[in-house]
């Protein structure tokens, strides 16, 4: 390295440069290069930022600007579910999960159920073992062929649990 230095026509005088100097020299071609990759990449993002049109939107996978729950819903296939009162689980009626996300679920049922009712819900395909999940109804608004309830959990279940909901 010293007989570099002294071939070469400019001569630094300058304390600790073979130190110093090669890592300024990485640190500037390093900033470079993650200029250069946001403004290539960055640009990708911002052409597909508006996502399309879609009859089917589904807030849980895609997110909704006008959403102001804490977690998303998400639809799927009805899910048939046990509803009782928390004191009378022995005869329960019957209902169907219609979307659910990690603080409640809606159901359709039949009989009409006032807010802030204290409800318990099981799946009908659930092992034996199966807790009743406490349920809070948050709205009851009539349908043409039944009721549907917006219901808020008590206390969030298991994801194991949650699963079994659809």
């Amino acid at each position: 390295m010293v007989v570099f230095a002294e071939s070469y026509v400019l001569k630094l005088d300058l304390p600790y440069s073979e130190y110093w100097l090669p890592l300024a020299i990485g640190m500037g071609v390093g900033l470079c290069a993650i200029s250069v990759g946001k403004l290539v990449f960055g640009r990708r993002n911002q052409i597909h930022q508006k996502p399309p049109q879609n009859f089917n939107h589904d807030p849980f996978t895609q997110g909704s600007a006008s959403e102001q729950r804490k977690s998303f819903r998400r639809q799927g296939n009805p899910t048939n579910v046990f509803i009782a009162p928390p004191e009378k689980k022995d005869k329960p009626a019957q209902g169907l999960v219609l979307d659910r996300s990690m603080g409640g679920i809606c159901l359709h049922v039949s009989e009409e159920y006032k807010a802030g009712a204290q409800l318990a819900v099981l799946p009908v395909n659930a092992p034996e073992m199966t807790p009743w999940v406490d349920i809070e109804v948050r709205t009851c608004r009539e349908l043409p062929d039944g009721y549907e309830l917006g219901c808020q959990f008590v206390k969030t279940p298991n994801w194991s649990i949650l699963l079994m909901f659809g």
